[in-house]
């Protein structure tokens, strides 16, 4: 069971590169700045090193605030929540909708604890539903507020032009941050939880996230280029100024969750606030069929994977 955990966290590995890492590369790569490859290796190595400099508070969330997983057959529920969670991604995937990871996480773990009969922490699960809804609302009205002042900051004499530059880069560095401080912290969990290091208080093995994050940077390499056209062609067509404004809102957004050990989506919170402040600059370059689109994936993401969790842990319960 733990050689079967651990394929599967590394899997998981590879689908958030590549749903999560190939989104937020996507929509660094507009502001000018960031190339595509660069931007995978800096959110790769931030996957990598950030959940042990950060601490890990969502990763103990997720691995027992949610459910308690410490029980004997613990690692097959949570193998359980894992599989549900890479169901719910890749019909929406194929579906040319990326959702967020860490949103069909959290379903899927509460639905295998209801299912397997287990403890759920339901005010926990309160709080991070309600974090996960106001997330993206706070991005994207604080995308929409400061993106006037990030506009004036980026249009600075050609001899401030390396200021701007600056201003772009941090951007994208503060983003890849948060994520690994919150999203990254998945991984982190089920590698845990496969090593016996998910009891009490989450440790970081640096052997296996460094193996997370190679994983990690092959799916976001696999799939950033058709992504970056989803988010930043289809959807919204920013100016420089929409990206750098929804980078910064939404790593504050991410980064302040992560403090409260409240797993939510940096993709949706990204996402939301590049809408917003697409809105504030030119609304005519908003898609909004596709944002309803993605809107739905995101409404459809948790019930599913939640629905999907109760019938793995119905499954594996009757099977003890």
């Amino acid at each position: 069971m733990q050689a079967a955990l651990f394929t599967v966290t590394l899997v998981l590995a590879f689908v958030s590169g590549s749903n999560d890492g190939a989104t937020l590369t996507a929509i660094g790569a507009r502001t000018g700045v960031i190339s595509p490859l660069f931007g995978v290796l800096v959110l790769s190595a931030s996957v990598g090193a950030m959940p042990a400099l950060a601490g890990t508070k969502v990763a103990t969330t997720l691995a027992h605030g949610l459910v308690s997983f410490e029980h004997s057959g613990g690692k097959a529920d949570f193998l359980m929540a894992a599989l549900a969670t890479l169901v719910v991604v890749f019909v929406l995937s194929r579906r040319g909708l990326p959702t967020s990871v860490t949103l069909a996480l959290n379903g899927a773990i509460v639905g295998v604890g209801i299912g397997a009969g287990l403890s759920v922490g339901w005010s926990t699960v309160g709080y991070v539903l309600a974090a996960g809804v106001l997330a993206p609302l706070i991005a994207g009205l604080s995308g929409f507020a400061a993106v006037p002042g990030v506009g004036r900051a980026l249009r600075s004499p050609s001899r401030r032009r390396a200021r701007g530059k600056l201003v772009k880069a941090v951007s994208y560095l503060a983003s890849a941050g948060a994520y690994g401080a919150n999203d990254a912290q998945k991984m982190v969990a089920f590698a845990a939880i496969a090593t016996g290091a998910g009891l009490g208080p989450v440790h970081v093995l640096l052997v296996t996230q460094a193996a997370v994050a190679c994983c990690f940077a092959a799916g976001a390499l696999y799939s950033v280029r058709r992504l970056a056209g989803r988010i930043t062609e289809q959807m919204v067509r920013a100016p420089q100024a929409g990206p750098v404004a929804a980078l910064f809102t939404s790593s504050a957004v991410v980064t302040a969750a992560a403090a409260l050990g409240l797993p939510i989506g940096s993709t949706q919170t990204a996402t939301a606030g590049l809408i917003g402040a697409t809105r504030k600059l030119a609304p005519h370059r908003t898609r909004a069929e596709q944002v309803l689109a993605l809107g739905a994936a995101w409404v459809a993401t948790l019930p599913s994977a939640a629905l999907l969790g109760v019938v793995a842990g119905l499954a594996v319960a009757a099977a003890r």
